[in-house]
């Protein structure tokens, strides 16, 4: 026996299924229906960029999957992705790791004798890192971020025989620099100061539409430091 459709002609939502991840992004996918002859009309309202229609929050990511039926409807599946909060916020978890990083610091050394040293020695640091996972609108770069408020630390872990005999004892200041900033640490000099730039160190960004999932760790920037020890004593 043959049936007659008196519905919508419209795109018809039967299934909604939303998830939320902890990073703060979430995703709906959804289930459409429409009569087969107008489904090549419909199709686009479905498209990568899109808006989901009903849900204009969610943005599409890809194309949707198309099944044409038997029964003389067609199904389209379609996923869509949203942020429940874009950037980092105090419920963003905060995962501590450690890393061990093999460098070289540039020194420029003034004894009270008026000689200059300007040596570059090696050092092997254990030092710690932080790690935030979270949503970021896709036009909005990490370098906006602030820096993290938890207190990093680092320990210096090669032997530091060198570094005595090239000081030669003797007080001194120590100002601690980078491409932008010079700031007085500590008299007399810490081995244990050298380092006191926090940066971004390593970013994983993957793209949902309007909304970016990131995964992004912070820890020092040895690359940037040097020292100016200056000889007081």
């Amino acid at each position: 026996m043959a049936h007659i459709y008196h519905g919508s002609d419209d795109l018809i939502l039967t299934d909604v299924q939303k998830q939320d991840f902890p990073s703060g992004l979430s995703r709906i996918d959804a289930t459409y229906k429409c009569r087969t002859t107008r489904a090549d009309d419909l199709a686009p309202l479905l498209a990568a960029g899109n808006r989901l229609p009903e849900y204009p929050a969610y943005i599409i990511r890809s194309n949707p999957t198309r099944e044409t039926g038997q029964d003389g409807f067609t199904t389209f599946r379609s996923s869509s992705f949203s942020s429940t909060g874009t950037g980092i916020t105090t419920s963003t978890p905060a995962v501590f790791g450690a890393i061990v990083s093999n460098i070289s610091v540039p020194f420029l050394i003034y004894y009270l004798s008026g000689a200059i040293g300007s040596p570059t020695l090696p050092f092997s640091v254990l030092s710690d890192t932080i790690t935030r996972t979270f949503t970021l609108a896709s036009n909005i770069s990490v370098t906006t971020l602030a820096l993290p408020t938890e207190t990093l630390n680092y320990k210096i872990v090669s032997s530091m025989e060198n570094f005595d005999t090239l000081i030669g004892g003797g007080t001194f200041t120590s100002y601690t620099y980078s491409l932008t900033t010079r700031t007085v640490n500590y008299t007399p000099f810490d081995r244990n100061n050298i380092f006191t730039k926090i940066a971004i160190v390593n970013v994983n960004r993957s793209t949902y539409g309007g909304v970016d999932e990131v995964q992004c760790t912070w820890g020092y920037d040895f690359a940037n430091a040097g020292l100016i020890l200056v000889q007081t004593a």
